[in-house]
């Protein structure tokens, strides 16, 4: 008769093991995780809107406006809807410019955000040139206006 070795009878359970250690090493790198900042999310709003406007996607660049974005960006044109005066005419900037911009500074005072025309800067290192003004709406930033 032989003899059996401890790991036989260990054996079954070797797979719930890994199982178990696959599970608490997700939970720790889950919870480890870097939380976005809100000059984060709002960089990402600003670059999610000039993805929008340059591929000429009126509703989609239209939803990461304010209402009042929306209405002055509707006023530029006095016949059409945001939608249709971004799919026909764009934002009245260079929206691919804007799209590869770097956000380097961004002021937030409650539900409201600057980014200084200096602190938004396109590859070669200068200033994209423009102030852009945004406020936090239901939890997500929104472009209230590129002056």
């Amino acid at each position: 008769m032989s003899k059996r070795r401890p790991i036989d009878r260990a054996w079954p359970a070797l797979p719930l093991l890994a199982l178990l250690i696959a599970a608490i090493v997700a939970v720790i790198g889950t919870a480890a995780a870097p939380r976005a900042t809100d000059a984060d999310r709002i960089a990402d709003a600003v670059n999610d809107f000039a993805q929008a406007a340059q591929e000429r996607r009126g509703a989609d660049a239209c939803a990461l406006l304010t209402p009042a974005g929306q209405q002055a960006t509707a006023a530029r044109t006095g016949t059409l809807d945001c939608a249709g005066t971004l799919r026909s005419f764009g934002p009245g900037f260079d929206a691919g410019r804007l799209r590869v911009a770097r956000v380097v500074g961004v002021e937030v005072t409650g539900d409201r955000a600057t980014i200084a025309r200096d602190q938004l800067l396109v590859p070669d290192g200068k200033p994209f040139g423009r102030t852009i003004t945004l406020e936090r709406i239901d939890g997500d930033w929104r472009i209230a206006a590129v002056t």
